[in-house]
């Protein structure tokens, strides 16, 4: 007997591969659990993987904000201090150097913003990590997957 399947809408798809990219990135959840978690065969997850760059976001992730925010501070610093330096009246930011260190200080100003999104998400994988421990993992899957819709819903 066959089985009629039906293929998946433009917008499950999309769930799915955030759902995935959350478990990878955020969750640490290895690549054949998130085949099994989102019913996506883990060729397409590995795609997915590839072409959205997740090793780097995940990578990013474990930073930390706080690095973040000091690895800009020190460029900024870094910058400002190499003008400062110069002779008047080369001693203040030539257009280039001007559109750098706007662009740091946008993503600064991006970085603190970001960071209560961050607040939530840390919570979110304090919680899920105590669900895994306590209720094991098909349970933490269920809660992330709850939890994603609620950062996506809150962004």
């Amino acid at each position: 007997m066959n089985k009629a399947t039906t293929k998946p809408t433009k917008a499950e798809v999309d769930r799915k591969r955030k759902l995935a990219y959350t478990l990878f990135v955020e969750n640490g959840f290895e690549q054949k659990v998130i085949a099994e978690v989102t019913g996506i065969s883990e060729q397409s997850i590995s795609k997915w993987k590839t072409a959205g760059n997740w090793i780097d976001d995940k990578n990013e992730a474990r930073m930390g904000f706080e690095q973040q925010r000091r690895r800009l501070r020190n460029m900024i610093s870094t910058q400002l201090t190499l003008i400062e330096k110069r002779k008047p009246p080369f001693n203040v930011p030539d257009s280039k150097e001007g559109d750098t260190l706007s662009k740091l200080a946008d993503a600064a100003r991006k970085l603190q913003t970001e960071l209560s999104f961050a607040h939530k998400a840390d919570a979110g994988k304090l919680f899920v990590n105590f669900i895994q421990t306590v209720h094991g993992q098909e349970k933490a899957i269920q809660i992330v997957d709850l939890w994603h819709e609620f950062l996506m819903s809150t962004t």
